[in-house]
């Protein structure tokens, strides 16, 4: 028989690096020369690259979080926003419809408010709020005389009407609000005029009186001449002169005057003619009962 060799040169054995009688053979791998095993609970640390280039990938998401916690807190403060003006809404609004004296963070809005093909919108609205109101207002108190069958004392009539020279102040600031400011003036005017007591010829009442007109007159100065910036001589200024002086010629022979007597002044120097004292221009013949106006 032959003898039996192998594929390791013949030695009849494989050495995996230590040989055996003093002879030593390897396979290219040397244990000494490779690192210690590692324990599964100590971790590698990532390369700077690598851990670069994960941040780099997720800063967009990041800062589209940011973004969007942003957005989410404005949509908060607008919905607390909305809250109040609602809250304000509901207090507005009574049985009779919508109340003129609207709460500041809405009338911004109202008066902002317009049609591009109307800017005269808002003013147009509010004047609308305004004549209802005040026709409401004096239809109660007239009601409230008849109930009580006995004239309301002057003082108490006369606050109710100046409740609306506010809105009034705000209306006329707005375009073409002074024509509609003057009308609504000359209207808490003549629901003074139309309340009644005059005949009692009482002195505090009387006085009043001129206190209320007044008021009424420092009002009508700033928008007569807000009209006239807006109009100039397209207003018929001398039909509405003549207007106020017809009332106050009437009251006159009561004992109250003078009448508007600042604005039929300013009028008059808008309108190229000269100041005048008193409340007007008009001799009155006859008694008070019929006044007739000489002119």
């Amino acid at each position: 028989m032959y003898p039996r060799t192998s594929q390791d040169g013949g030695t009849g054995y494989r050495s995996n690096g230590h040989g055996y009688g003093g002879g030593a053979v390897s396979d290219g791998y040397d244990p000494a020369s490779q690192p210690p095993p590692q324990s599964k609970g100590q971790s590698v640390a990532a390369p700077d690259l690598i851990m670069q280039a994960f941040n780099q990938a997720l800063r967009p998401h990041l800062d589209r979080v940011d973004q969007l916690e942003a957005e989410i807190a404005d949509l908060r403060a607008y919905v607390d926003q909305l809250e109040q003006q609602r809250g304000d809404v509901h207090a507005w609004i009574d049985k009779r419809g919508l109340r003129p004296d609207v709460p500041p963070s809405i009338a911004a809005q109202m008066d902002a408010a317009s049609h591009a093909n109307s800017p005269t919108h808002a003013a147009a609205t509010l004047n609308a709020q305004l004549d209802r109101k005040i026709t409401i207002v004096n239809f109660d108190l007239h009601r409230l005389q008849d109930d009580l069958n006995d004239s309301l004392p002057t003082p108490s009539f006369s606050a109710c009407m100046l409740k609306f020279l506010p809105d009034i102040h705000r209306l006329a600031a707005l375009p073409s609000g002074p024509r509609y400011a003057f009308d609504l003036l000359l209207k808490l005017g003549g629901n003074l005029n139309s309340h009644g007591g005059l005949e009692n010829g009482d002195e505090e009442d009387l006085a009043e009186r001129r206190s209320f007109y007044a008021k009424l007159d420092e009002a009508m100065v700033e928008v007569v001449r807000g009209r006239f910036r807006e109009e100039g001589d397209g207003w018929g200024v001398q039909r509405e002169m003549k207007r106020i002086e017809k009332t106050g010629a009437y009251l006159r022979n009561w004992g109250v005057e003078p009448y508007f007597p600042l604005t039929l002044d300013v009028m008059r120097q808008e309108s190229g003619g000269a100041p005048q004292s008193g409340a007007g221009g008009a001799q009155v013949v006859g008694g008070a009962q019929g006044p007739v106006e000489v002119y």
